[in-house]
């Protein structure tokens, strides 16, 4: 299994959903943000750094999950060769719309399947207008995901630790984070749909 986290806007989530995915799925991340942490949050046995003037490694077996900074990256060519599959998370906000409608272009010339996460949800009518700006946009079919805004998932990707452990870890938490953690569970057996 290998998932490629795409999006060339920042600060749309793509770290948080990279952490959630690899701690929930036990995977190793390839960091191909030059400006990201999560080596140091995560350390060098989940995380792999690549900086931009380094060879991404040709992984052909295994799971994977790659981290993209918030820029187009040529290196989206060479891993989409043994991906299954692309997530674009983004922002429901007009900021993030236009470039999250760029990325995806961008990633649809790597012919995989594309999984949009709308990412910090506040107002559920969010979802729908920018789920009908890309479909508009695109004239695809929009296969969609998403998370409810909430302070939980800034918390776990702070500490390094999944959010499905984070919130089963006192009584308290299990009731605080019970929609946050359904949903994430949603999440991965939607991922699961992919690969």
């Amino acid at each position: 299994m290998q998932i490629i986290i795409y999006n060339q806007k920042g600060g749309v989530g793509k770290s948080m959903l990279s952490t959630q995915l690899a701690l929930h799925l036990d995977t190793t991340i390839i960091e191909l943000d030059p400006y990201g942490m999560l080596h140091e949050t995560l350390g060098d046995d989940i995380v792999f750094k690549v900086a931009l003037n380094e060879q991404v490694p040709s992984i052909t077996e295994g799971d994977v999950i790659y981290d993209f900074g918030g820029f187009d990256d040529e290196r989206l060519d060479i891993v989409s060769k043994n991906a299954d599959l692309i997530i674009i998370p983004f922002n429901p906000t007009i900021n993030s719309l236009g470039t999250t409608l760029k990325s995806y272009h961008r990633a649809k010339e790597q012919n995989l399947p594309i999984l949009f996460l709308v990412n910090a949800v506040v107002n559920e009518k969010d979802i729908t207008d920018s789920i009908e700006f890309l479909k508009e946009n695109t004239s695809d079919e929009i296969d969609y995901f998403w998370l409810p805004h909430t302070r939980a998932l800034q918390t776990v990707e702070n500490e390094g630790i999944s959010l499905l452990e984070f919130s089963q870890s006192t009584p308290l938490r299990k009731h605080t984070y019970k929609k946050i953690n359904a949903r994430m569970q949603e999440l991965l057996e939607k991922i699961k749909e992919y690969i």
